[in-house]
């Protein structure tokens, strides 16, 4: 599951572009990045609460603890995408700075907690079961 490190890296990265061009005031660069940035992070979820976490929770002896709060943040992360997506429609760029600073470290809160707690857990839990998911993955992605 290293591919969703890489992944979560990807995403830290392009947000901090998008606050940069934001700096610069490249406002097209900001939406044409950020749009990119929404839909990629969309799939990336979708593959999670459709494949992954049900895979762990489903996993005898598991708690649904862990996918419940990564669930709860993603729910917070898309909060701020749409809120964001929304300046950039409206062309209200005051707040936008602070708002990619804070969808910056929500994100990386978010990443950090799966990838040191839940990835852990799951890869341990899932291992027997990873042809399987991993087909699951490629049907999803696909």
């Amino acid at each position: 599951m290293n591919w969703l490190n890489h992944d979560h890296q990807n995403f830290e990265e392009v947000v901090y572009q998008c606050r940069t061009a934001c700096d610069a005031q490249d406002w097209p660069a900001v939406r044409r990045i950020f749009e990119k940035f929404a839909s990629n992070y969309e799939s990336h979820v979708r593959i999670e609460e459709e494949v992954l976490f049900p895979a762990y929770d489903a996993h005898p002896g598991t708690s649904m603890e862990p996918t419940t709060s990564l669930k709860a943040d993603h729910v917070q992360i898309f909060r701020l995408i749409r809120h964001i997506t929304q300046q950039l429609g409206n062309s209200t760029h005051a707040d936008l700075g602070e708002d990619l600073s804070l969808l910056y470290r929500t994100l990386s809160i978010h990443h950090d907690k799966e990838e040191e707690i839940f990835l852990p857990m799951a890869s341990e839990a899932l291992y027997s079961d990873k042809d399987a998911i991993l087909t699951n993955l490629s049907s999803q992605s696909g």
